[in-house]
This record gives structure tokens, C-alpha cells and sequence, in this order.
């Protein structure tokens, strides 16, 4: 919305409807006085007035005689209805986790609300507001760019503030307001990595999503693995990427391809390479075979989520294990747990055990 051509009282109410939505002003909390509002945006009483009659038509606040006015806390119907925001909502392992979900709520009752955020958390940000305005009875999302700076967290915390049970997917926030279902990401990478090492591998590079905060957690399980057995850590084996696989297609195999050609020039290339997922795997793969190397004879390549990618014949990568449908199925059922116990109190972190799936990517030098 363009501010600008607004008059001030429509600019005024949109920006405390700002500072609610965003979680920057919680349920029932007061709101400044008239005078404060007059002073801070150099306006009339008369125009706070109307911006704020406004709100309380609109319902995102009240007023108490004598005593000043405050934002509203939702007291509402149950819905049946529970929304689900995730990267992406298309192929991969995403599916299987919706699966997983609506295979618990469906049988409850429940039906799922969809949103797509493709990584990015400006969109991100649209469909959570307009979720608050469907007043749906539970949250579960994972989050974009979850590793640095995640600026949405005032609005998820604004769903738990109005009753609105949340679980996060894949992150782990560290906010108690949350439910969190997670695999032991760093454990993952560590067996991968390790899993290497046992086969003779000493020159082992990483490819990760450098805004993606399992992914961080991956490369810390990598550098954990090596030096737990005496490899140094080599900077120029460490790759980030930065656009993410699901915000633009052509943009990420672009980057992932420079950083596959990098790695290669190198006077001493890597013998093996861990990806952070199945999907830049298969594309790393590709991609030496353009070099002209061969997986695995020439480069063994490990990715992360067991994806059904991976098990084709040509393709064959070993993989550390995404619980998916599990995952899913337990993000439902604490949600049921929140919603009938009518209760924020029974937040939980729960974190899955990842395993490896060996294939046929890995070569054995020892």
C-alpha cells in the first residue's frame, strides 16, 4: 500500500494496524494516549480520533472509559480450519510432509488452509496477515530465510498472543511461545560426513544454503565431523549459496554451477562433496558430469532428505533421512494437543533422529 497519498488519519490507523499485525503491540495491551499519538505524528486530536474509531470498528482495538484504549485479544468460534505455510508446497519433500499433516487433521476434522512463501519473507509476511483475518484455530509453517534477522517472528508470536497454537517446522526459533518439530540436522551432517571419512575420503567439500538455518546447522555438523577426526577445515572447500531453490529456479542452478566449476579448478579438488539437500545433489551431479567427472568414481557425493530423487536408477545418491510424513503427522497432533487443551503451555521441541541411506554416490578409497 502506498502510504503517501493517504490522509493522515487512514496513515495513522494503518500504522498502529502495523505495529499489531507485526506483533510490536500485544492483546490487550495499551496503546499510547490521544496526546502521545498527537505529539509523535504531528497531527490533531480530531484525526486520532478517527483513526482510532476506525481500528475499533475494524476491531483490532477497544476502548475503556476514563482509562485509554487497547488492542483487542480474539475471542472467537472454533474454525476447523489450520494454516500451512511452507517454502514450497510443490514436489520434493513437501508434499509428503502436507501429507503427513492432513492425514491427522482430516480425520479430527480439520481442513488445511495453504500458503506458499517460495522462500521469501516479505510474502511470507502477506499470508500470515491474511491468516489472522481468516481466524484460523492453528499455525504450521516453516519458516524463509529462517537463519538470520527472521523478521516475522512479531507476527508468529502474535497468532500464540490470540490463542492461535504455532509449530515450527525444520527451525528451531529458541521462543518458548512455539512447538517445534525438527530433524537433528548437525547429526545428520555429521554422519554424512563421517560416513566419508570411513571410506578414505580426506578432501571433502559442502555446498549449503547460507540463509537457511538447518542448513547452518549442517555445515556445523560437517566442520564438527572433520575435526572430530583431525582434517582441517579448508575454506575453499566451503561453498554457500545464496538463492534459495525455491524463490528462482534459473538464478540457483546458475550459482550452484559456479560454485561447482570453483571447486573443481582448485589445485587440489574434493574428492567427495556433501549438499545440503537431494535437489542440489542431483544438480552437482549433473553438473560434473558436464566437467566431464563421473559420480562416483571421480567425485562421491552425499545430499539430505532421502527424497524420492534420489532412489531413481540413474541417479542413485546416498542420502541422510527426512522423517517427512512423521514430521508432518507430529506437527498435527500437537497442534490438536494445543487447540483441545486450550492451552500455550505445552509447547514442545521434538526432534527426530536422522539416519543414512546408502546408495551408490559414495566410493570407497580406503
Amino acid at each position: 500500500m502506498n502510504m503517501n497519498y493517504l490522509p493522515k488519519y487512514l496513515k495513522l490507523k494503518e500504522n498502529i494496524k502495523e505495529l499489531i499485525t507485526t506483533g510490536q503491540i500485544k492483546p490487550e495491551e495499551k496503546l499510547p494516549t490521544e496526546n502521545d499519538l498527537c505529539e509523535e505524528y504531528n497531527i490533531s486530536r480530531h484525526t486520532v480520533r478517527k483513526a482510532l474509531n476506525i481500528l475499533e470498528q475494524e476491531g483490532f482495538v477497544y476502548k475503556k472509559q476514563g482509562i485509554g484504549t487497547f488492542c483487542t485479544k480474539s475471542i472467537k468460534q472454533p474454525t476447523y480450519n489450520i494454516g500451512f505455510i511452507s517454502i514450497s508446497l510443490h514436489d520434493y519433500i513437501f508434499s509428503d510432509i502436507l501429507s503427513g499433516v492432513d492425514s491427522i487433521l482430516h480425520e479430527n476434522g480439520y481442513q488445511i488452509i495453504l500458503g506458499n512463501s517460495k522462500d521469501d519473507q516479505q510474502r511470507e509476511k502477506e499470508i500470515l496477515n491474511e491468516f489472522l483475518k481468516k481466524e484460523i484455530d492453528g499455525l504450521i509453517i516453516e519458516p524463509a530465510k529462517s537463519a538470520y534477522n527472521y523478521s516475522n517472528i512479531g507476527l508468529l508470536e502474535r497468532f500464540v498472543d490470540n490463542d492461535i497454537p504455532v509449530v515450527v517446522l525444520d527451525s528451531n526459533l529458541e521462543n518458548e511461545k512455539f512447538n517445534h518439530v525438527i530433524v537433528d540436522d548437525q547429526k545428520g551432517a555429521y554422519l554424512a560426513t563421517e560416513f566419508f571419512i570411513n571410506k578414505g575420503h580426506q578432501q571433502i567439500a559442502i555446498i549449503y544454503k547460507g540463509l537457511h538455518m538447518p542448513s547452518i546447522n549442517r555445515f556445523q555438523g560437517y566442520e564438527e565431523a572433520l575435526k572430530d577426526n583431525n582434517i582441517p577445515v579448508y575454506n575453499d572447500y566451503i561453498k554457500k549459496y545464496y538463492i534459495s531453490e525455491f524463490e528462482d529456479q534459473d538464478k540457483f542452478k546458475e550459482e550452484i554451477k559456479e560454485i561447482t566449476i570453483e571447486l573443481m579448478r582448485l589445485d587440489n579438488p574434493p574428492t567427495a562433496i556433501f549438499c545440503f539437500n537431494d535437489q542440489v545433489a542431483i544438480l552437482v551431479k549433473e553438473l560434473l558430469g558436464d566437467l566431464n567427472y563421473r559420480v562416483p568414481e571421480d567425485v562421491s557425493i552425499i545430499g539430505f532428505d532421502d527424497s524420492s530423487l534420489v532412489e531413481l536408477k540413474n541417479i542413485s545418491i546416498t542420502s541422510i533421512a527426512h522423517p517427512k510424513m512423521r514430521s508432518g503427522q507430529k506437527a498435527a497432533k500437537l497442534i490438536l494437543e494445543n487447540i483441545n487443551k486450550r492451552s500455550n503451555d505445552l509447547n514442545e521441541n521434538i526432534i527426530f533422529n536422522p539416519r543414512l541411506i546408502e546408495r551408490s554416490s559414495v566410493k570407497d578409497l580406503s
